[in-house]
Parts: C-alpha cells; sequence; structure tokens
C-alpha cells in the first residue's frame, strides 16, 4: 500500500520534489534487490522507480543507488508479466530522462533483454490478447532507445538467433502497430541495421502499408526511402514495386509534401539501368517536368524577393562541401556508413545518419500526437488489499514520459521557413540529377526531347542560370537522336536566348552538317509538312556554316524562298525568328557594306581649317534663299575659303557675285544648315540622318571635299537600327544606290540584338516601298549564296 501510494503521488512534479534529499533512491532499490516478498510488491516498486524518474535528478539518484543493475537481475527472472511491464517502463524513462544512465544501459545488456521479452510475447500473442500490452510497452521502450540512434543499441535489438527482434518489429508493422512503425524507422536510420533489416522484410512490409493510403505516414515513407541507399536493399524495393509506388506518390498532388524525400529515394537508383527503365515506364519524365515547372516558380518567386541573389552571397562556406559529399550518395552503397568498420562502435565514435544528409532534418516530425506514448503503467490489483474499491484512475493514468519517438525540435517561425527553403533546394538537386542522368543515356529515351521536357528545362535555365541544368541541355543537344525533334519544335531559336547558348548552338551545328543530318533536312525541305518546311528552312542559318552546304539547302532546295515567304507575312509566328535567321545568314556569308570599308581607310578631319583671310576685315555675310522660301545666313568669305564653287559663285564674275541675297535651288534647310555648321567647325553630329545626307550632297555639289569626307564619316557612322529604314529611303529618293545598298548591308551585318534588329527590320516593312526592299535582299543574298 506505500509503494502503492507514493507511486500515486510522484506521478505529480510537486511531489518528486518534495521527497528530493530523502533515501528514497536507495530504499526502493533495496526492495528489488534484497525483500523477496513476491512479484506483487517488485511491481510496484518498479512503477515508484519509473515515476520518480520523471525528475533528471530522481533518476540520476536511482542510478547511483544501482536502479539499473537491480532492474537487470529483476528482469532475468521468470516473474509475472505485469513486472516486466514496469521494469521495462522504469528503464525506458532512466533512460530518456538521465543520459547519464545510457552508457551503464548499454553495457548491462538489458537492451537485449527487452528484445527478448518482445519475442516472447510475440509468440504467446495468439493464445492471448494479454500479451499485446507488453508488446507494447516493449517496442515503446526500444523507440526510446534508438532516439540516440547508436549502432549498439540495434546490435542488441537484433535477437539470440534469426534476427528475431528485427522480425517482431516488422511482424508488428504488418499489423499497423505505430509504436513498431517508429521503432523500425529509428532502426533505418542507422546505417548497419538496414541490411538485416531489409533480410527480415522490412522493406515488403512498409511497401504493404504505404500502399494503403489510409496509414500513410511519414515514418513509413522516410523509413522506404532510406533502404534505397544499398544496393542490396535498392534491388528489393525494385522487385518489391516500390518503385512504381514511389512514383504513384510523386504524381499525385496531395502528397507534395513527400516529394522531396521520394526524389531522393529515387536518386539513389541512377546507376542502375532495370531501375531507370521502370520508372521511365511509370512516369518518371512527367515527375521531372512538374518538378521543373515548380522549380522555375520559386526562382521567379525569389527574384521578386531578392532572397535567391541574398542566399547565393551569404551561403555559409560548408555548403559546397555539403552539395559535393550529397553527390556521393548516388553512389553504389550506402552513404552513410562510417568507412573504418561496419561493427559498432563506442561511445565516442556512434555511426549515425550524417548531419548533412539532406532528408534527415524534413523527416524530423511532430504531427503524429497519436503517437505520443501515454506512458501508461498496469499494476497489479488492490482487490486483495482494498476489497471495495479499485485503484483511483491517475493510478493507471502516469503522467507523459519522455518524447522517448518524436524528436523534440523547438524551431521558432524564421527557422522554420529555412528549413522548408532548404528542403526545396535539396528536391531541386534530386531533381536534376535524375535529369542528367537520363540525359547521359546513348540509347534515345522517349519524350526527353519532347516540348514539354525541353520547354521546363529551358524555362528553367533561363531564370536560374543553374549550370548543372545547362549542362544537361548541353547532353541532349549532343545526341544525335534528338537533333529532328529539337530542330521540329524550333529549339534552335531558344537555344539563342538561353544561359550557355554558345554551347547548345556547337553542339546542334555540329550534327546538323554531318551527312545523316543534311539528308533528314533535306527530306524535310522537300516533302516534309508546311509546318515543319518552314521552321527547318528558318533553323538552316543558325546551323549550317559550309557556304557549299547553304547554297544546297537554301537554293537547290527551297529553303531560301521559304524564308523570304515567312519575312513577307507580319503575322506569322516564325516573322521575328525569320528576321533574326537572314540576319545571321549574311554574317555566315560575310556580306559587307562596301561603303563602310572606303570610310574606315579615310583619315579622321579637324573642321579647324587654316583660315586665308585673317588679316581681312570682318567677313560679310550672305543669305540663301531656298525654293520653299525659307532662308539661311553665312559667312560670305569662309563659304569662298572652304569652297571653289562658292568663291567663284560670291567672289566672281556671275550674277550672284557681290549681292547680299542668293537663291538656292534643289537643297534643304536642313540640308544647308548641317552643311554651314560642318564648314564653320561647329558641332553637327546630333542633326538627323536625312540632313546630314543633305549635307553631304551639298558638299560635293559646291565642291567641298574635305568637308564632304567628314560628313560622309559622320552619316555612315550613324547609321543604326533607328535609321537604317530612314536611310535607305533618302538614297533610293537620291540615286544614291551604293548608300542604299550599303544600308541593306548594314542592317545584316550589324551587331544588333534580336529585339534591335526586329525593330529595324519592321521599319522596313512599314515603308510602302517594303517589296523593293526585300528584293535587294534577296538579290544580296543570292549573289554571295551563289559564287563559287
Amino acid at each position: 500500500m506505500t509503494l502503492s501510494v507514493l507511486a500515486n503521488a510522484c506521478m505529480s512534479s510537486d511531489a518528486r520534489e518534495k521527497v528530493r534529499g530523502s533515501k528514497i533512491a536507495s530504499s526502493v532499490v533495496s526492495i528489488i534487490k534484497y525483500i523477496k516478498l513476491g512479484n506483487t510488491l517488485h511491481c510496484r516498486a518498479c512503477r515508484l522507480i519509473g515515476n520518480l524518474s520523471e525528475c533528471d535528478w530522481h533518476a540520476k539518484s536511482l542510478c547511483e543507488a544501482g536502479a539499473i543493475q537491480a532492474l537487470v537481475d529483476l528482469l532475468q527472472l521468470d516473474i509475472n508479466m505485469q513486472t516486466h511491464l514496469m521494469g521495462v517502463r522504469a528503464i525506458r524513462n532512466i533512460w530518456s530522462i538521465y543520459e547519464g544512465s545510457r552508457e551503464e544501459i548499454l553495457e548491462s545488456g538489458i537492451i537485449h533483454r527487452i528484445t527478448g521479452l518482445l519475442i516472447i510475447a510475440m509468440e504467446k500473442l495468439q493464445t492471448g490478447a494479454k500479451y499485446l500490452e507488453l508488446v507494447e510497452t516493449c517496442l515503446k521502450a526500444m523507440c526510446a532507445f534508438l532516439i540516440t540512434l547508436d549502432p549498439r543499441v540495434g546490435e542488441q535489438m537484433r535477437g539470440e538467433k534469426d534476427m528475431q527482434g528485427y522480425k517482431c518489429v516488422v511482424q508488428c508493422c504488418d499489423m499497423n502497430n505505430k509504436m513498431a512503425i517508429k521503432c523500425l524507422y529509428n532502426l533505418c536510420q542507422i546505417a548497419e541495421c538496414r541490411p538485416i533489416l531489409g533480410n527480415s522484410g522490412a522493406i515488403e512490409s512498409l511497401i504493404a502499408l504505404i500502399k494503403d493510403h489510409s496509414e500513410l505516414s511519414k515514418e513509413t515513407l522516410v523509413s522506404l526511402c532510406l533502404f534505397c541507399r544499398e544496393a542490396v536493399n535498392r534491388a528489393r524495393i525494385r522487385m518489391g514495386s516500390g518503385l512504381e509506388l514511389m512514383l504513384s506518390l510523386l504524381q499525385t498532388a496531395e502528397h507534395e509534401k513527400y516529394h522531396p524525400m521520394l526524389l531522393h529515394g529515387l536518386a539513389q537508383f541512377v546507376y542502375d539501368d532495370p531501375s531507370i527503365m521502370i520508372m521511365l515506364r511509370n512516369g518518371l519524365l512527367d515527375v521531372l517536368v512538374t518538378r521543373l515547372k515548380n522549380m522555375v516558380t520559386e526562382v521567379a518567386s525569389n527574384e521578386q524577393t531578392n532572397c535567391s541573389k541574398k542566399r547565393g552571397n551569404e551561403s555559409p562556406p560548408n555548403k559546397q562541401s555539403e552539395f559535393k559529399y550529397n553527390k556521393t550518395n548516388l553512389g553504389r552503397f550506402s552513404s552513410d556508413y562510417y568507412r573504418d568498420d561496419w561493427s559498432p562502435g563506442s561511445a565516442t565514435s556512434v555511426s549515425s545518419s550524417p548531419p548533412s544528409t539532406p532528408p534527415l532534418p524534413f523527416y524530423d516530425s511532430m504531427e503524429n500526437d497519436e503517437n505520443a506514448e501515454d506512458n501508461y503503467s498496469p499494476v497489479c490489483s488492490d482487490t486483495e488489499f482494498m476489497d471495495n474499491e479499485d485503484e483511483p484512475q491517475e493510478e493507471v493514468e502516469s503522467l507523459k514520459s519522455c518524447k522517448s519517438v518524436i524528436i523534440d525540435v523547438e524551431e521558432s517561425h524564421a527557422s522554420e521557413k529555412e528549413n522548408k527553403c532548404n528542403v526545396s533546394e535539396y528536391a531541386n538537386v534530386w531533381t536534376l540529377s535524375l535529369l542528367s542522368r537520363l540525359s547521359h543515356s546513348n540509347d534515345p529515351i522517349e519524350r526527353l526531347a519532347d516540348p514539354t521536357t525541353i520547354e521546363a528545362l529551358s524555362a528553367y535555365i533561363r531564370h536560374a542560370k543553374n549550370p548543372k541544368a545547362s549542362r544537361i541541355l548541353t547532353r541532349i543537344t549532343r545526341n544525335g537522336a534528338y537533333l529532328m525533334p529539337l530542330l521540329k519544335q524550333g529549339f534552335v531559336f531558344e537555344a539563342q536566348t538561353l544561359y550557355g547558348s554558345e554551347q547548345y548552338t556547337r553542339q546542334l551545328c555540329a550534327l546538323a552538317e554531318t551527312g545523316g543530318a543534311i539528308g533528314e533536312l533535306t527530306s524535310i525541305l522537300l516533302r516534309g509538312d508546311e509546318t515543319h518546311k518552314l521552321i527547318i528552312a528558318v533553323s538552316i542559318p543558325f546551323l549550317i556554316k559550309s557556304r557549299y552546304i547553304l547554297k544546297s539547302l537554301l537554293n537547290s532546295y527551297g529553303g531560301l524562298p521559304l524564308i523570304f515567304r515567312v519575312l513577307s507575312d507580319q503575322q506569322h509566328s516564325l516573322y521575328e525568328n525569320a528576321i533574326w535567321s537572314i540576319c545571321r545568314l549574311a554574317n555566315t556569308l560575310q556580306i559587307q557594306p562596301e561603303i563602310i570599308e572606303k570610310c574606315q581607310s579615310t583619315d579622321t578631319t579637324s573642321t579647324d581649317f587654316p583660315r586665308v583671310y585673317d588679316n581681312h576685315p570682318k567677313p560679310a555675310t550672305v543669305t540663301f534663299e531656298l525654293d520653299d522660301g525659307t532662308t539661311v545666313d553665312a559667312c560670305r568669305h569662309t563659304l569662298c575659303q572652304k569652297s571653289d564653287a562658292f568663291s567663284a559663285m560670291l567672289e566672281g564674275n556671275f550674277s550672284e557675285s557681290g549681292k547680299k541675297r542668293v537663291k538656292l535651288r534643289n537643297t534643304t534647310k536642313d540640308g544647308l544648315n548641317t552643311l554651314m555648321l560642318a564648314v564653320t567647325g561647329s558641332v553637327f553630329e546630333t542633326r538627323t540622318i536625312e540632313s546630314l545626307l543633305d549635307a553631304v550632297l551639298l558638299a560635293d555639289k559646291f565642291l567641298m571635299a574635305d568637308v564632304s569626307d567628314i560628313l560622309t564619316e559622320s552619316s555612315i557612322s550613324k547609321l543604326n537600327y533607328k535609321n537604317y529604314s530612314r536611310a535607305w529611303s533618302w538614297a533610293r529618293k537620291n540615286s544614291c544606290h551604293e548608300l542604299k545598298s550599303c544600308c541593306v548591308k548594314s542592317f545584316l551585318t550589324a551587331s544588333m540584338s534580336k529585339s534591335e534588329t526586329i525593330q529595324a527590320f519592321q521599319d522596313f516593312s512599314n515603308s510602302d516601298k517594303f517589296n523593293e526592299f526585300l528584293d535587294e535582299v534577296r538579290e544580296i543574298i543570292n549573289s554571295v549564296l551563289c559564287q563559287r
């Protein structure tokens, strides 16, 4: 009765505090060790020890009083089940509350004994349901022991022979026992235990549990994913339809929170060809494409908040080594064995899953409250002492024990957000690892080069500029089997805008100029459907560098007319790419504007001319009257100094000589003003292209050779995507054929962005002489293309 009352009282922390400093620990241990009054008294003493152990100070006192060895000796005896229940619970609480006890418990072998009790209880379970309580108590204790992930714990839980301990845990999992599932989850985190667990049927049990979605839990999924780390277990997963199951979960949005760990599991199979084929047949590519689209969304979101840039600048120094370590996780053998040995290590060198292993932080869970143990502690009935009443309810409900199964991690809101971010990054790593494996395959993989896959991968490369993703795309473009599918979807245009575009273009060009590819391109141009004909024709200038092959495909097999058909239709979907294509073709053919070469050889001339009339009085002003009635004032003597024509007109025997007002025909005001600025050495470069060109004509007309050269050079240098069409129209109107050709060739070969090129071309297309411009482009291209 005294033990029962004390045990009830010590369920309260206040009561435990009141007996602190007393000899209660040594007294209760003495009862177990020396008093032989039967199992009932021992059971109550064990219960008191269990409740006292809820306090760290009492747990330490009990250990110092020899409670562990006393409990070990007690459990070795052939005693009744109630004493076993209380003894196991007491050991569990001491282990959980007082860490200093763990080494003694490990060395005592009591974990091995508790495993033996589990085996016995499982054998007798069919004869009586009362043993179910002992099974549950043993499993709770085993979960508590496994929280340290010490290999020695796993070693003692194997059982005496045939790994009966592990098999009993697996049998309990088959019965949907929550504690057994958590126990298996903890065992799986010890690398040395996983091969033996696999031999004990754990993998098949987990697959069966996961298939029943009503029983789907994080622990079962984690355990299955951890089994993916050993080659022998990967074979069992493959043969047990585990891959199909994992992929089916990855394709379900409701299980999205489990996707990172499932991707990590599948990433372990990258060197297993049969497994890769199974995964492909069961929708691996669909999963990866969906993941890529999610990754694009994540990167775009990070760009808006500048998180991605900050994370790149402030990443911890060990992050690179962490990724390097995880790269080895994809190998054949387990990634979390210590390299020295497989045997259980000492307390100072316990082996466990390395802290850098990505899934483990994600696996930590505080969700499953239904699995939190209630620390129920059955005791012997008190009817022998109290005939009129049972023990009070408090006797049956013990205080909550330590969180022996749930990993107790209290995180702030910020750290949770950071953990989510890390999980997302790791999921991205595994996605790219799987996709990289597919891109390494020499044999073509169905749908790997489909538009859905390529578009998703391209979008991710564009946003993230990830070198690994870029290398994956490079390997895809290197495979000849994918060349035509890539060309038919217009990938060559997309490739020009991507990070690493030179690599993709180089690979595509190398393949396109092979004999087989040339034959396929020819066949499409001659017999392909209209859509593919146009895409291939517009793609050819990006792919082919050989003038002979270009002539064959574009002239002999009709590629060039197809390009010009697209160029004449502004509504065509390939319109902008065709503009880009014809400019690329002109550069490949090395077309050069002749007038630019001439101007480049002209020396830059200063406008500070020698003055002949320095000693003369200030020159008089002459007013030129133009056709439209406007006037321009100019210095008579300066004009005479710079121009023989003006000198003869204004100082010679002509009628204009000596007049203050002179009429000039066929002269524009802007052109004459620009000429006057050039003559006087003022700034004229800001003038419009038309006024500069008008000034060039006037300089030639009035025999100003040096001024004409300066204006010509300035006019040519001012040509750009904003005024090509205006300069071309001016040259056409004034019959300047060389300038007209120069404008077209400059447009075709100038170094411009795609948007600038398109803007310049649209300016030409908006003019009423657009067809004449197209004909001139066609003539220039054909004249060079047909040269031998």
